[in-house]
């Protein structure tokens, strides 16, 4: 066999492909790989489930050490949260029960450390039951403390649902919305940026991270986010359950400005 030959071709169903054949059989398949990246945190579940159940531990944990009862506890903390004092529950907890304010560091670590008590919502597992039915690459992209984040991809029973999970402070100083961030989770997919969607609800750390990646990007609105039009999302969505029938669609407008 001519040396040269077996270098410009290769076989085909019907015997020998030239280079050209080739590579436009590559960019085939490669147009046929695409790529949803998700947020974690208030995208796939409510955030605030997981802050409720840390404040579950650590009152619990006050109950065992100080005999405070839990319940009481669990009531100021949850207070706390909703009116106004959001990042200083435990100082709240402190002066209202005369408390130590050397037990707040304490209380942090028994909140970080907890085993959270999280179920997934019924749309988001049927959103990437859906997605990876059809062919999608999925990952999730996460700020946070990794050890904090991944026992919530743990509760949450994740990790099956996914081809892989990104913990963003791992691989980029802060996480979101770090270039370096969503480089990672597209080297992981082995996806380039123009092949996938990031799905998430923070206009900066998911959406603006995300268009400076060059990814096509979707928001999951929340009440009490406000986002500049210039700042917006390619869509903008009410329900994840929506994603599945929209994201093929962004990926053909990429297809589309390309040519």
């Amino acid at each position: 066999m001519n040396t040269q030959t077996t270098r410009s071709s290769e076989i085909g169903p019907w015997g020998l492909l030239p280079i050209s054949a080739r590579q436009s059989s590559q960019r085939e398949r490669l147009a046929k790989r695409r790529g949803l990246i998700f947020d974690l945190d208030d995208t796939l579940y409510p955030r605030e489930r997981f802050i409720r159940s840390g404040f579950a531990a650590v009152a619990n944990d006050l109950q065992r050490r100080h005999g405070v009862p839990a319940g009481l506890v669990f009531k100021i903390l949850s207070r706390s949260f909703t009116q106004g004092a959001t990042g200083r529950e435990f100082q709240v907890v402190c002066a209202e029960l005369n408390l130590s304010t050397r037990e707040i560091p304490y209380m942090l670590r028994v909140f970080r450390a907890h085993k959270p008590n999280l179920w997934l919502p019924y749309e988001s597992s049927e959103t990437l039951r859906k997605l990876r039915a059809d062919g999608w690459r999925l990952a999730i992209l996460t700020n946070g403390l990794p050890s904090v984040q991944a026992a919530k991809v743990a509760a949450l029973a994740l990790a099956p649902m996914v081809d892989t999970v990104v913990y963003a402070e791992a691989a980029a100083p802060g996480g979101k919305p770090d270039a370096a961030a969503f480089q990672a989770v597209l080297d992981r997919l082995d996806l380039p940026a123009d092949r996938c969607v990031m799905v998430g609800d923070d206009p900066n750390c998911d959406i603006a991270g995300a268009r400076a990646a060059h990814l096509r990007t979707i928001r999951l609105a929340r009440p009490d986010v406000a986002v500049t039009p210039g700042n917006e999302a390619d869509l903008v969505i009410g329900n994840i359950a929506d994603v599945p029938k929209l994201a093929g669609g962004l990926l053909e407008l990429v297809a589309l400005d390309a040519a």
